[in-house]
């Protein structure tokens, strides 16, 4: 549950001026607007009247930031982006385990996978002698 508190810099509130960060309907993305109703509980949406001279209700919280922080979320969304990049870019190590899966992990602990082996083998001797 998203609380709103009114010590919260990101808070939108009635009046604030917002640019949208994704479209929003036919409102393209970098459109200027003020807030005109701020409405819900769990999912915070706003009344917006954009510079275009249009009002669009129900626009979620995550389609608008405050003009006053634009630069911020831009830093912000270029970072998350980069760092996105780098973790796509690391090479996953994959090993084989000694009994040849070919490759793939399983998640299950290697010390687990020795202990099953050798259960196996215990019992294969047993059945055996």
């Amino acid at each position: 549950m998203l609380l709103r508190k009114r010590g919260d810099p990101n808070a939108l509130r009635v009046g604030d001026i917002v640019v949208a960060v994704e479209p929003v309907g036919a409102i393209p993305e970098g459109t200027r607007g003020r807030i005109k109703v701020v409405d819900g509980f769990e999912w915070i949406r706003y009344w917006v009247a954009w510079d275009t001279g249009e009002w669009t209700g129900s626009v979620d919280n995550s389609a608008v930031v405050a003009e006053s922080r634009l630069e911020q979320y831009k830093a912000d969304r270029a970072a998350a982006a980069e760092r996105a990049a780098v973790k796509a870019a690391a090479p996953v190590a994959v090993e084989a385990d000694a009994a040849g899966n070919g490759g793939w992990a399983s998640g299950v602990p290697e010390h687990l996978l020795e202990r099953s082996r050798q259960a196996r083998a215990r019992k294969a001797a047993q059945a055996a002698g």
